[in-house]
């Protein structure tokens, strides 16, 4: 059970990150998990690990042949708290459903995945936070893939270089990454889900913030001269494509998706995320943006806006193209553990993206995660444990 506890410990720590604040890491306690994953990796014989002023972690164990980058981020999302999180296990999981408390169930009506892990040991939430999973579990299998060099110093493996990032669930996981203090020629993000997945292919991803700024007039006296701000939002939402939100988009399409609001009839503030694998069609939702604004600024001219559309990462496939081999090493891991691989395009992005447009290829592997950034997030200890096996076996020479 020592690497169920050591996701458990990781689990407990609240690292969630934040938009807002402008510093790196965004949220200080992030370096609290940084600061014992230091600890830790000197235990198990990574003596040179350090945490750098940003709070990423850097450590190194020296081996044979290829220099193999593992990668796991410390910081939570933000759309759930992850302060108390309160792991608990259930054992032989009936298939059917868990009871996280007196409001909420974790069912395979409404998660219809759950059906496959019938028989198997699941960690969920207690329904007041999420788990964390995303990417305690990806931090877990790495640590205890080192364990396992530790206490078998006779088993040959490569040269192993490790980095834990902050801020990757706000797109600036990679901000501060340094390809020098990595020191690898391929390296791996343990991030996703499934464990058969190999991933290399993600959402090229933009972010739009808007202001408007309306006509503030006392209503009685708002006839021709009120602008109201909210209503100018909402005509701006109109002319968005209906069928081109997370709810309607298919696996291998994009969309746009509002992300958060805020303001009143004077002025409003307004944020999206843009996504796309095809970096042409991203550009077109751009150009719909732009030619909206400029629409409500012909329409009513009184009022003013500010925009701001920024790159945030891009799909990776181009750079694993021309560089396959850690896809290959992985795939090859995953069959010597019965396990087929497969290849799916990732509905999000990962670190690794932009490591490997920094020019370090690094596709993405499961967890045995599931359900990330909520309450119903969980974990299935079977394949978590499998996962660790696959690393190790990535390693091994």
């Amino acid at each position: 059970m020592e690497h169920i506890e050591r996701f458990i410990r990781y689990a407990k720590i609240d690292t969630q990150s934040n938009d807002k604040t402008g510093t790196t890491p965004s949220t200080e306690k992030q370096k609290n998990l940084s600061r014992l994953l230091v600890n830790e990796l000197k235990e198990l014989g990574l003596e040179d690990a350090y945490m750098d002023e940003y709070g990423i972690v850097y450590a190194h164990k020296k081996g044979e042949g290829d220099k193999i980058g593992l990668n796991a981020h410390v910081d939570t999302a933000l759309e759930v708290t992850d302060t108390n999180v309160n792991p608990q296990i259930h054992k032989n999981f009936d298939g059917v459903s868990v009871k996280l408390n007196d409001k909420l169930v974790l069912s395979s009506e409404q998660f219809p995945i759950l059906k496959n892990f019938k028989g198997c040991d699941l960690i969920t939430t207690d329904g007041n936070t999420l788990l964390g999973a995303d990417d305690k579990a990806g931090i877990a299998i790495i640590m205890s893939a080192l364990a396992y060099f530790h206490t078998h110093p006779e088993v040959k493996h490569h040269n192993i270089s490790v980095s834990f990032t902050v801020d990757e669930e706000i797109g600036e996981g990679a901000k501060h990454f340094s390809l020098e203090k990595m020191d690898a020629d391929y390296a791996f993000t343990i991030d996703g889900a499934h464990p058969s997945n190999v991933d290399f292919e993600n959402f090229n991803a933009k972010h739009f913030e808007m202001d408007i700024d309306g006509v503030s007039v006392h209503p009685g006296e708002g006839k021709g001269r009120l602008i109201n701000a909210v209503l100018m939002l909402n005509e701006f939402l109109n002319m968005m494509p209906k069928n081109d939100t997370p709810y309607e988009a298919n696996e291998d399409e994009g969309f746009w998706h509002l992300t958060g609001v805020n303001g009143s009839s004077d002025k409003v503030h307004v944020e999206f995320i843009l996504r796309d694998f095809c970096k042409e069609k991203l550009l077109k939702r751009v150009e719909i943006i732009e030619n909206s604004i400029q629409t409500l600024l012909k329409k009513y001219p009184a009022i003013k806006i500010k925009y701001d559309i920024v790159d945030q990462y891009e799909n990776m496939r181009q750079y694993v193209d021309k560089n396959p081999k850690p896809v290959e090493v992985a795939k090859a891991a995953l069959r010597k553990n019965g396990i087929e691989p497969v290849s799916s395009k990732i509905r999000g992005g990962t670190d690794g993206a932009t490591f490997s447009k920094m020019g370090l290829v690094t596709p993405n592997l499961g967890t045995g995660s599931y359900n990330h950034h909520g309450r119903y997030e969980f974990l299935v200890i079977q394949e978590f444990e499998k996962m660790i096996q696959v690393v190790i076996d990535i390693l091994k020479i």
